[in-house]
Parts: C-alpha cells; sequence; structure tokens
C-alpha cells in the first residue's frame, strides 16, 4: 500500500510539473492576451456599447460586417453610437438589399506589407490573419490609404487594435504592444505610421494584422501582391 501511495504522489508531482511548463512556455507567433473587454463564446443578440466602442470594433469583435449591423439598427453615416445603447446583432426582420456599385478592387487601394518583419504565423489553421515578429523601434505601417476608424484597448485577446477603412468592402487592423501613431478619424495615406514599436524588456514581440472583405478575413497574401 505505501509503495502504490507514493507511485500516485509521484505522478500528481509529475503532472503538476508539466502544468507549470505548459503554462511558461509561449508559443511564437501568438500576440499577448491581455483581456480588456467582454469575452463571448458565442454571438448574442445585442451588445451594450462601452466608451471607447465604434461601430467598426462591434463588427470586428462579433465578425459582422459594419454595413449590415447599421442597417439592422437604422444607423446611417457616420454612424453614431453612446456608451449604454443596445446594439442588435441580428437581424429582426428581412433587410433589404440595394444594389449599389462595386467597390474598387483590392489592388486599385496600391496594397502594401504593414511591416518588413520576418512571418512568425502564417493565415489560417485559426489565425484570422498573420503574424510578424517585431524587434526593438521597428514601425508598423498602413497597408492601404484610408481613415482610422477604431484606435483603443484591444477587442478580447487584442492588446491594442487600429482598424482602418480602405473603401465599402475593405477593413485591415493592427494589434500591437504599444501606443498608437493615429486617432480615430485620421486619414492615412499607404505606408502612413501606424505606430513605432520602442525596445522592450522582451526581443521581439508580435504584431497581428487582418485585412477583412466585407467583414470576412481574407488572406493578407490573396491581396497584397508585391
Amino acid at each position: 500500500m505505501v509503495f502504490v501511495a507514493l507511485r500516485i504522489i509521484g505522478f500528481a508531482a509529475l503532472v503538476g510539473l508539466v502544468a507549470v511548463g505548459n503554462s511558461a512556455c509561449v508559443k511564437l507567433g501568438q500576440p499577448p492576451v491581455i483581456e480588456r473587454s467582454p469575452v463571448f463564446s458565442q454571438r448574442p443578440a445585442s451588445y451594450l456599447v462601452h466608451a471607447g466602442d465604434t461601430l467598426y470594433s462591434i463588427a470586428w469583435r462579433f465578425d459582422l460586417d459594419y454595413r449590415v449591423l447599421a442597417r439592422n439598427n437604422g444607423l446611417v453615416a457616420p454612424y453614431i453610437i453612446q456608451p449604454g445603447q443596445r446594439v442588435r446583432l441580428g437581424a429582426l426582420r428581412p433587410v433589404l438589399v440595394r444594389d449599389r456599385p462595386p467597390a474598387p478592387p483590392g489592388r486599385k487601394l496600391n496594397w502594401r506589407w504593414p511591416t518588413d518583419a520576418p512571418v512568425s504565423r502564417e493565415y489560417g489553421r485559426g489565425n484570422s490573419g498573420m503574424d510578424f515578429a517585431l524587434g526593438a523601434d521597428h514601425r508598423v505601417r498602413s497597408a492601404a490609404a484610408g481613415t482610422v476608424v477604431y484606435a483603443g484597448n484591444g477587442l478580447g485577446g487584442y492588446r491594442h487594435l487600429t482598424i482602418i477603412k480602405h473603401n465599402d468592402t475593405y477593413l485591415s487592423a493592427y494589434s500591437f504592444d504599444g501606443a498608437p501613431h493615429v486617432s480615430e478619424g485620421d486619414s492615412i495615406k499607404a505606408g502612413g505610421l501606424v505606430a513605432a514599436i520602442q525596445g522592450t524588456g522582451r526581443a521581439t514581440q508580435t504584431l497581428h494584422f487582418e485585412i477583412r472583405k466585407e467583414g470576412e478575413p481574407v488572406s493578407p497574401r490573396s491581396v497584397i501582391r508585391q
């Protein structure tokens, strides 16, 4: 009996050591996670607006097209929302979608990569964008010309997030650790400075970059040809 008890204790200790080891490891290419906003296991019927939210950030959080979200809530540009307001995330009745001129194709936007840092994680397999390993004193730049529609603390797993609207079809987002160089409402050129990453205590940090077409994440490589 003593021998069996010792084996059980030894096995429990081994499991504890493995758990501690796993918690101490950081997967390459995974952005650090700091929860600064409500997290949902599934999309609720509505969302209570918090200070700093924009229609674009809410649409981004729930993988929705901001235009559909605006229509479902009777909002028109510039899509003003207020803290405490309840935003419906699903349509209560069929929405009539009127024909509209097609948005300019992505190549007309003169897309470029947001950084020349090496890629640490590609699009796909659970990653809705691409991750880049940034060194100290690195620059993050806009992938195309547009308007900053969100610049604030992260959504769920994002530490800091900047969202740029390029046209009615395309948005891009940049998640990083540090202060942004832009504010909501700013116009920015292709290659314009989004953030200057300063030296940190670790050798590298992660830039998480996404492009969304009509609310859906797409591979940046399918849009950026250069």
